[in-house]
C-alpha cells in the first residue's frame, strides 16, 4: 500500500473521532442547557403552586372571617386574593405550555390538573358566595355547619389532594429530570473513554507504521546515498517501506548501475585524455622551448645591432662634423647636405641607444650605477637640459633614493620631451615623498590618451594618434626606454588623467633596493 493511502486512512480516522468527540462535546452541552432549563420550569411551576395554595387558604380563611364577623372591608381584600390566584393559575399555565414545548404531550396532564383545580376554585368560592349573598355575619347553627362542610370537604380533601397532587408531580420530573442526566453524564463519559482509547490505539498504530513505512527507509535512503556519493555501487539499496520507497529503491538501484557503468567509461575517458594530455604537452613544451629560445634570440639579435649600429653612425657623426668644420670652401648644397647627414645620424644614434636600452633591460642586461642621490638635483638638471619653460613643484628638504643618476635623468628628459611633443602648451614638474617610496609626476594639458592607447603606449614604436595624424616626430621608443630604465631600478609607471584635462605620467621608485630571485637561488639586490 502507498504510504500516502494509509496516513490518508489515518488521518481520517484521527478527524472523525476528533469531530465525533467535538460533536459528542457540543451535544453534551446542548443537553445540560435542556436538563438546566427543563428542571428550572419545574421548580418554578413548584413555587408558583406553593404561592397558589398559600394564597388559596388566605382566601378562604378571608371569606371565613367574613361570614363569621362580617366583612369590614366591603370584599376588597377577597378581590385581590382572588387576582392574585388568578395571576398565579395564569403563571402556572404558562410555565406548563413551556415544559409542553420541550418535554412534549406527557405535560398535557399538568394542564388537566391545574384545570380541575381551578374549577374545585370557582366552585368554592361560588358556594362561598351563597352564604355571604346578605354581606352579614352568619348566625344560625345551620349556616356555621354547611360553612364547616364546605371548608372540610371541598377544600381540605379535594382542592388540597389536587395541589398535593401537582406539588408531587412537579418533584417528581425534577427528580427524573436529574436521574436521566446523571445516566447521560455517565454514558457521555464511558463515550469519551472509548473515543480515547480509539484514538490512541490509532496513533499507536499510525506511529508504528510510520516507523516502518517511512522512517526506517528514510534511514536505509541515507545510508544507500551515503555508499552511492562515495562511489560504492556494489551494494542494492533496499529501502523496503510502503510501494513509494520500494519504487525509489529500485529507481537508486538503475542508477547505481549507470553510474558504474558510467565510472568505468571514465577512468578509461580519463586514462585516454590524460594520454593525450601527456602527449599535448610536450608538444606544447617543444613549442615554448623553440619561442623562447627565438625570443632570447631575438632580445640578443637587437641588443647585437644596436651596439653594432653606433660604431658606424658614431663614424659618420663625427667625419660630418669634421667635414663641416674643417671645410670653408664647400659649396652650400654640399654643406646643407653634410648638415642633413650629422642631424639623420644623431636621430638615428639616439633611436639605436633607445633601443639598445630597451633591449638589454629585456635580456637582464641593463645595468646601474646606482648612489645615493638627491632627486630634486635630477629633476633641476633634466629640467634646464630640456629647451621649453617647465613649472616645479619640489620640496624644500632632501629627497634621497639609491639611483642611478644619469638612467633616471635620462627618463624625466625624455618624459618632458613626450609632454611637449604630444601635450599643450603648459608642463609641470612634480617630486613628491611617502614613507616607502618617492615619485615624480610629469603633467601637461594636451588632449591626453584614450584607455586603449594607454594600453599600448609602452610598446615598442607605438605613437599615439596625436602624434602620428599631426605629422609630429618621434621613434616611439621615449616610454618604453622610461619603462626599462624605472622598473630595473624596481620602480613603476603609470598612466594618469589630469581632473583638468591632459595627461599625467607617474614614476615611482622605491626608497630601498628591491629583492630579487635569481636562479643560483640566492637573494641579492637589483644592480
Amino acid at each position: 500500500m502507498r504510504s500516502s493511502t494509509l496516513f490518508g486512512i489515518y488521518a481520517t480516522v484521527i478527524i472523525g473521532l476528533l469531530v465525533g468527540l467535538a460533536g459528542l462535546t457540543l451535544y453534551s452541552l446542548e443537553k445540560s442547557r435542556w436538563w438546566d432549563a427543563r428542571t428550572q420550569l419545574a421548580q418554578e411551576s413548584f413555587g408558583l403552586h406553593l404561592k397558589l395554595e398559600a394564597n388559596l387558604y388566605r382566601l378562604f380563611k378571608q371569606h371565613g372571617d367574613a361570614l363569621l364577623i362580617g366583612d369590614r372591608d366591603g370584599g376588597k381584600g377577597e378581590s385581590a386574593l382572588k387576582a392574585k390566584i388568578a395571576q398565579n393559575l395564569a403563571d402556572i399555565r404558562t410555565v406548563i405550555a413551556r415544559e409542553i414545548q420541550m418535554a412534549g404531550e406527557e405535560e398535557i396532564e399538568e394542564l388537566e390538573l391545574l384545570d380541575e383545580i381551578e374549577r374545585d376554585i370557582q366552585s368554592v368560592n361560588a358556594a362561598i358566595a351563597t352564604l355571604t349573598a346578605t354581606g352579614d355575619p352568619i348566625e344560625t347553627f345551620v349556616q356555621i355547619e354547611r360553612l364547616a362542610a364546605l371548608l372540610d370537604g371541598d377544600i381540605d380533601d379535594e382542592l388540597d389532594r389536587k395541589i398535593q397532587a401537582a406539588l408531587e408531580e412537579e418533584l417528581e420530573e425534577v427528580e427524573e429530570v436529574i436521574a436521566e442526566s446523571a445516566a447521560f453524564r455517565t454514558w457521555n463519559k464511558q463515550l469519551v473513554y472509548l473515543i480515547t482509547l480509539v484514538a490512541l490505539a490509532t496513533l499507536m498504530v499510525a506511529l508504528v507504521s510510520f516507523n516502518g513505512q517511512i522512517r526506517q527507509p528514510l534511514i536505509r535512503l541515507s545510508e544507500g546515498l551515503g555508499r552511492l556519493r562515495n562511489g560504492d555501487y556494489s551494494k542494492s539499496v533496499n529501502l523496503g517501506g510502503s510501494r513509494e520507497f520500494r519504487d525509489l529503491g529500485g529507481v537508486l538501484d538503475n542508477m547505481a548501475e549507470g553510474l558504474a557503468a558510467r565510472e568505468v567509461s571514465r577512468a578509461e575517458q580519463k586514462r585516454h585524455l590524460e594520454e593525450t594530455v601527456a602527449v599535448r604537452t610536450a608538444e606544447l613544451q617543444q613549442l615554448i622551448d623553440k619561442l623562447e629560445t627565438g625570443e632570447e634570440n631575438r632580445k640578443q639579435l637587437m641588443a647585437d645591432i644596436s651596439h653594432e649600429l653606433r660604431t658606424p653612425l658614431a663614424i659618420i657623426l663625427g667625419e660630418a662634423d669634421v667635414t663641416l668644420r674643417t671645410s670653408g670652401k664647400l659649396s652650400t648644397d654640399v654643406s646643407d647636405s653634410l648638415a642633413r647627414i650629422r642631424d639623420s645620424a644623431k636621430h638615428t644614434n639616439q633611436i639605436v641607444d633607445d633601443m639598445l636600452t630597451v633591449a638589454r633591460f629585456e635580456a637582464g642586461q641593463l645595468r646601474l650605477d646606482r648612489k645615493e642621490t638627491d632627486l630634486r638635483k635630477v629633476l633641476r638638471d633634466a629640467v634646464a637640459m630640456f629647451p621649453g619653460q617647465v613649472e616645479v613643484e619640489s620640496p624644500n628638504t632632501q629627497i634621497c633614493a639609491p639611483v642611478d643618476e644619469v638612467r633616471l635623468r635620462q627618463s624625466v628628459l625624455a618624459l618632458l620631451q613626450n609632454a611637449r611633443r604630444y601635450g599643450g602648451p603648459t608642463i609641470l614638474a612634480k617630486l613628491e615623498e611617502s614613507p616607502t617610496e618617492c615619485t615624480i609626476a610629469i603633467e601637461d594639458d594636451g588632449p591626453g590618451l584614450s584607455t586603449a592607447e594607454k594600453s599600448q603606449a609602452f610598446d615598442r614604436f607605438f605613437r599615439g594618434s596625436n602624434a602620428s595624424g599631426q605629422g609630429i616626430e618621434g621613434s616611439g621608443l621615449g616610454l618604453p626606454v622610461v619603462r626599462s630604465i624605472v622598473e630595473a631600478h624596481g620602480g613603476t609607471v603609470d598612466l594618469l588623467d589630469r581632473d583638468e584635462g591632459g595627461l599625467k605620467i607617474v614614476i615611482a621608485l622605491p626608497k630601498e633596493p628591491r629583492m630579487k630571485i635569481v636562479s643560483t637561488n640566492t637573494s641579492r639586490k637589483t644592480a
